[in-house]
C-alpha cells in the first residue's frame, strides 16, 4: 500500500482556498508519497495548467494518483443525467492529463434535503422525489456509469465510486451499483469514515471490491461527526483481501490542518511503510 493525502485535508469547504500548488507543496512537506486532488482546487481545465500541476508534483517526487469530483446521476431528467455523464467524461480526460489513475465519482442523491449539515444530522438519509423510488435512482446511476466505463478504459482511469451518502450511504447500495455496472474500470472507493452504522461489517463487505481507500481522522473533533476508527482492524481487513493500492488521508477534524495532517500522517505511517523500508 502507498500513503497519499487529499487536498481536501487542508480545506473543508470553509473559508478561502489557496492555490492548488500550495496544497501540493504541503502534502510534500508532510511526507506523503502522492496527492489526490479535489475538484474545487483545480483552477483550470486547460491542458497547459494541468501539465504544470503534473510537472510541479513530479518535481517534488509526488504522484498525482487520483482526482475527486462531485457529480449526481440521481436526476429524473434524461437530459440532466446526460450532462452529468458529459461532466464526468471531461474529468476523466483531465485526470488522464494529470497522470491520475483513478477518478472519484459519486452515485448522487435526491437532493430533497438541501443542507449538507442537515443531511449529516439525518445520518445521510433523505426521501425520494415524489413519483420516484430507489429502484429508479439505482438504474440511473448504473446506466450512467455503463456509458462512462468505455471512456475510463480508453484513458486508463478507473472510476472509483465512493460510499458518499445518497445511494451509496451503505455497503448494499454501493455494491448494487458496482455489480450492476459489471466493469473492471468501475470499482469501489472505500471511505472508512462514511459508514456511520455497523462500520466494520460494511468495510468487510466492500473491501474485496475496493480500488481506492479514504482514511478519515478527526483531531480536534470532527467537522460534522467523529468516529473512533480502529485502524488496526481496518488494515487487517485490507491486507486480508490483498489490497495493495493507495490510501488517501482525508483529515476532517477541527484542529488546524497543519497540526491535524501531521498527526494523521504519524498515525497512518505506522500501517503503511514507504517503498523500500
Amino acid at each position: 500500500m502507498r500513503l497519499g493525502c487529499s487536498t481536501y485535508s487542508f480545506w473543508h469547504f470553509r473559508g478561502p482556498k489557496e492555490p492548488l500548488l500550495e496544497y501540493i507543496e504541503k502534502a510534500y512537506r508532510h511526507g506523503f508519497e502522492g496527492v489526490e486532488i479535489l475538484e474545487e482546487h483545480v483552477e483550470s481545465m486547460g491542458p497547459g495548467y494541468l501539465a504544470r500541476v503534473r510537472r510541479e508534483a513530479f518535481d517534488r517526487g509526488l504522484d498525482v494518483y487520483a482526482v475527486a469530483i462531485h457529480n449526481n446521476f440521481v436526476k429524473p431528467s434524461e437530459e440532466e443525467r446526460r450532462k452529468e455523464v458529459e461532466k464526468v467524461a471531461r474529468w476523466i480526460e483531465a485526470a488522464y492529463r494529470l497522470g491520475a489513475k483513478a477518478l472519484r465519482v459519486n452515485s448522487g442523491r435526491w437532493g430533497t434535503v438541501k443542507s449538507f449539515d442537515e443531511l449529516m444530522a439525518r445520518r445521510g438519509l433523505e426521501p425520494p422525489l415524489p413519483g420516484y423510488g430507489e429502484d429508479d435512482a439505482f438504474q440511473w446511476a448504473i446506466d450512467s456509469l455503463r456509458r462512462l466505463a468505455p471512456v475510463a478504459e480508453e484513458h486508463g482511469v478507473v472510476l472509483a465510486v465512493e460510499n458518499h451518502w445518497g445511494l451509496t450511504r451503505d455497503a448494499e447500495g454501493l455494491l448494487r451499483i458496482i455489480r450492476g455496472v459489471g466493469s473492471e474500470w468501475v470499482g469501489a472507493l472505500l471511505d472508512v469514515g462514511n459508514f456511520i452504522e455497523d462500520t466494520y461489517r460494511q468495510i468487510e463487505e466492500v473491501a474485496p471490491h475496493t480500488v481506492l481507500v479514504h482514511a478519515k481522522t478527526y483531531y480536534g473533533g470532527g467537522e460534522w461527526y467523529s468516529l473512533d476508527l480502529d485502524y488496526d482492524r481496518i488494515f487487517d481487513v485490507l491486507r486480508g483481501v490483498g489490497y495493495r493500492g493507495w490510501v488517501t488521508l482525508e483529515y476532517e477534524g477541527r484542529a488546524p490542518p497543519e497540526e491535524g495532517v501531521a498527526e494523521s500522517y504519524r498515525l497512518l505511517r505506522k500501517y503503511i511503510r514507504p517503498p523500500g523500508v
